[in-house]
């Protein structure tokens, strides 16, 4: 009975490293996607800053980062009430194309 105990462990184990041994799932990858960096100036605080520029280079690109690089007012002298200018640096992701086009 020991003998059995001694034999038949020792194969559960080397069985079961086996299995964890087995060959691995293939997972699937996207192919990479080229940025489109943007900048602009808007006068309202927006979501998706710059997006018409980026549509020049994709039809449906997709917000990646967005960064307030600066909001100043504009002098009062210079128009009727103060107003604010907001300027973005903007990263669009176009899913549609593996490689942005350069204008």
């Amino acid at each position: 009975m020991n003998l059995t105990f001694r034999l038949l462990w020792p194969t559960v184990a080397l069985l079961a490293l086996a299995g964890c041994a087995a060959v691995p799932t293939e997972v699937a990858s996207a192919p990479p996607v080229a940025p489109i960096a943007v900048s602009c100036q808007t006068d309202a605080i927006s979501d998706q800053p710059c997006v018409a520029m980026a549509r020049k280079r994709c039809s449906a690109p997709t917000v990646d980062t967005i960064r307030l690089v600066l909001a100043r007012q504009v002098p009062a002298d210079a128009q009727d009430t103060p107003k604010t200018v907001y300027e973005y640096q903007a990263t669009y992701t176009c899913p549609a194309q593996p490689v942005a086009d350069v204008p």
